[in-house]
């Protein structure tokens, strides 16, 4: 069962790369070629890599922002909301059966 499962995973993976353009095929006369075109790897992988900068640069930005804000409001003289305790009354309080 391992095996199939290892088996289903490169074929989806090598069908991901001819979709992407990463792979193709080709055939010739009595031989066939698979050619791998780094290029495209490459332009792929750099375009990952300026999207993933991006995202780790906006969310340090919005972490910055909530610090900031929760700093503001430790800072400011507004008093905070505090919870309201709990306190059931004694009609509410459950009676084990003896």
């Amino acid at each position: 069962m391992q095996n199939v499962t290892i088996v289903i995973l490169i074929i989806v993976a090598i069908i991901a790369m001819v979709l992407g353009g990463w792979i193709s095929f080709a055939d010739m006369d009595d031989s066939a070629t698979m050619t791998f075109h780094k290029s495209e790897v490459k332009k792929d992988t750099e375009q990952a890599v300026k999207k993933g900068e991006e995202l780790v640069k906006d969310a340090a930005r919005e972490g910055r922002k909530l610090i900031d804000n929760t700093e503001d409001a430790v800072d400011s003289d507004e008093p905070a909301e505090e919870e309201a305790d709990f306190e059931p009354e004694q009609s509410e309080v459950l009676e084990t059966p003896r």
